[in-house]
């Protein structure tokens, strides 16, 4: 698998940046319009709503209503009472299914620029693969992971296998006591706007090491795809040898002690400075 001839996309230039460096956070205006036409996430989440709803509610009351009517009677009815257990059960899985639908729940959001390529295209379902650092330690070396996002492409928006698309990430998931990441989101730029100036600058803000990094998980998207999580991390060993102790941390220089922990030695200045 390579990545399409859109050399826009994967060129390096002097624009890009390591990761949480706050020149990777994209803050380009959205259009609205084109995102509701674009964006398949807030009709599909409520579409879920819907039927969690619904079917969940419906599901719910007969099975109160199974199980009381098998109490009542004189000669109590087993068999209405756990079908109606059941019914109850599967209610409320049906309406938890709608409330916490993963791909439902994933509206656009700013954030930090990751890069993201296509994998598969299957009627309307696309599957994106997308690296992103997980590290919450700001000290320590970055952390990364592969992260599968699925979703249902809207018409008229185009994704081919092996094309590289900038994303956004967001919906980042942990307990607080945790070091990294747990579980993350992506979303399309391309979503949000379609200024190609914009999408162009998105994509040089990545720099080439991470999309070498993102080209080299695709032999690892069929185990990626198995797990529950759809998320893979990366071994120190693993990583290209630019991505692992990175000049900057949060735009601010560092330099790296031999206990593999980073010493701030710039200042917020250096964030806004190219």
């Amino acid at each position: 698998m390579v990545f399409c001839d859109d050399a826009r996309m994967t060129e390096q230039t002097e624009h890009g940046w390591p990761s949480g460096d706050p020149r990777r956070f994209f803050d380009a205006p959205i259009d609205p319009e084109h995102l509701r036409g674009n964006s398949p996430n807030v009709y599909r989440r409520t579409l879920w709503l819907s039927v969690g709803v619904c079917v969940g509610g419906v599901l719910v009351g007969l099975g109160v209503w199974a199980i009381a009517d098998g109490m009542d009677r004189v000669d109590p009815s087993w068999w209405s009472m756990v079908l109606g257990v059941v019914a109850v059960l599967a209610g409320i899985g049906v309406f938890l299914r709608g409330l916490f639908a993963g791909n439902a729940t994933k509206p656009y959001r700013g954030g930090q620029l990751v890069p993201g390529m296509v994998v598969e295209q299957a009627d309307a379902a696309v599957q994106l693969l997308v690296l992103a650092d997980t590290s919450r330690d700001l000290a320590s070396p970055p952390e990364f992971a592969y992260r599968l996002v699925t979703f249902n492409a809207r018409e008229g928006t185009r994704f081919v296998p092996g094309q590289p698309v900038p994303c956004v990430a967001h919906g980042y998931i942990a307990p607080p006591w945790s070091k990294r990441w747990w579980s993350f989101e992506a979303s399309p730029v391309a979503w949000a706007t379609a200024d190609t100036d914009v999408l162009d600058a998105a994509g040089k803000a990545i720099p080439r090491a991470e999309w070498d990094q993102l080209l080299a998980g695709a032999e690892r998207v069929a185990g990626i795809r198995r797990r529950l999580s759809r998320l893979g991390r990366i071994g120190y060993e693993d990583l290209h040898e630019s991505l692992r102790r990175p000049p900057t941390r949060l735009g601010v220089p560092v330099e790296w002690q031999p206990d593999g922990r980073a010493r701030f030695v710039g200042s917020v200045a250096h964030s806004t400075s190219t």
